[in-house]
């Protein structure tokens, strides 16, 4: 039972759970597309198995498989940040602990406008589930930054210098 082989055992205790959820999320989201399976057991060259570690990603629409690192950058942000997000409610399923926020920065930036959309309800689906009261997203995407529930303008909100601040005594 090294550190090994417990870390393993987890991965494969939770892979199933974290699986439906991702896909419960990208069905949900992005719609029948996408299904993710996530692999603890690899085959080698030869045809062996041996441990490692996977993320096979299933096209609805081209009835194609393949590794989560050999799709397009779009494609890619739709499962990653499902993938990401389906941790985040394992956790919070399973720790015992309440989180109550979750934080992206700029994690869009590879989606066109559409599936921009698709991301935002993703997010939305993702605080329901989880049941968070927030998640704070970095964009530069004004369509995305419209749907937000309220602005954080950095600009706005710029210092200034010491000598021209106001100091409240």
């Amino acid at each position: 039972m090294s550190n090994d082989g417990l870390i393993a055992l987890a991965i494969d205790d939770a892979g199933p759970v974290l699986s439906a959820l991702a896909n419960e999320l990208l069905l949900a989201c992005y719609g029948p597309r996408f299904t993710v399976a996530i692999h603890t057991l690899l085959e080698t060259s030869k045809g062996d198995a041996h441990e490692g570690f996977d993320i096979v990603v299933h096209d609805g629409v081209t009835g194609e498989a393949k590794s989560v690192g050999l799709m397009s950058g779009g494609e890619k942000t739709w499962v990653e940040a499902c993938l990401t997000r389906a941790i985040a409610l394992y956790l919070a399923m399973h720790t015992g602990r309440r989180y109550t926020t979750l934080f992206t920065d700029e994690a869009d930036g590879a989606l066109d406008i559409e599936r921009k959309r698709m991301f935002m309800a993703m997010k939305r689906e993702v605080l329901r589930l989880g049941r968070y009261e927030r998640e704070y997203f970095v964009s530069q995407t004004p369509e995305l930054t419209a749907m937000a529930d309220a602005v954080i303008d950095l600009e706005a909100l710029k210092l200034q210098p010491a000598d021209e601040a106001v100091v409240a005594g």
